[in-house]
């Protein structure tokens, strides 16, 4: 059976992205800022409709605003991830009570290219989490690491490696089997997909089916960051 790749919105999106990948300038995303505002519109059309279909399975998602979930084109100067002045990707985050809150969510990204942003894919999620969150994260490691591994196995994603840490922090004790917790820098799980996932005519229902198999291990980690939260007021009253 052939797979059906009809989904032909998507190819003005990748022209634009693939130019933007190959000129990093103002002058060229000023020449472009019709391809711009098509692949803005079309991708924010995408999230509104995805934070529906998510919301189904996951309350926290459903009633997220467009700028709760959406990143612009340019890079504030303050992230130095890359070197980058315009992003060649366009992606969604869905967390509960948007992006920046600090919880853990669901993220799309596509990238016709191979870049620093790490190409296209599917996570889950905290990106660059605080020390603090991390710390709560390892802790939690330490007495549940098989409970996570099993979530983690059972999502269909795995272990985001990008930027881990080369050594064991210290001051933590834990099972050789789940080292690799501790050695994370993002608390993520990610699936590597390529252009082409985007170009199935109902990628945003494969997308919405992948995550809800990683629910459980978003509500392990937000249930942590609760944990912590309630336990910090509760300490502050008494105080």
């Amino acid at each position: 059976m052939v797979t059906p790749l009809t989904y032909r919105p998507m190819d003005k999106i990748v022209a634009f992205l693939k130019g933007i990948h190959l000129n990093d300038n103002r002058e060229w995303y000023l020449e472009h800022r019709l391809e711009y505002s098509y692949a803005f519109n079309t991708n924010a059309r995408y999230i509104q409709q995805m934070a529906k279909m998510i919301g189904e399975y996951d309350i926290n998602i459903r009633y997220l605003r467009l700028s709760d979930c959406s990143y612009a084109l340019a890079r504030h100067r303050k992230i130095k991830i890359n070197k980058r002045l315009f992003n060649d990707y366009i992606g969604g985050f869905f967390a509960r009570c948007g992006k920046h809150s600090g919880y853990a969510g669901y993220y799309y990204q596509l990238s016709p290219e191979p870049s620093d942003s790490g190409g296209s894919m599917l996570a889950v999620g905290i990106f660059n989490p605080s020390r603090e969150v991390l710390d709560w994260f390892r802790r939690d490691a330490e007495k549940n690491g098989a409970r996570i591994m099993e979530l983690i196995k059972k999502s269909g994603f795995e272990i985001l490696t990008r930027d881990k840490f080369v050594r064991l922090p210290s001051g933590y004790a834990i099972d050789e089997e789940y080292r690799d917790l501790l050695l994370m820098r993002h608390i993520m799980l990610v699936k590597r997909v390529d252009v082409k996932w985007f170009y199935h005519e109902q990628w945003m229902e494969r997308t919405v089916r992948a995550f809800r198999r990683c629910k459980p291990f978003i509500d392990h980690i937000n249930a942590i960051i609760d944990e912590h939260k309630i336990a910090g007021l509760a300490t502050k009253k008494i105080e």
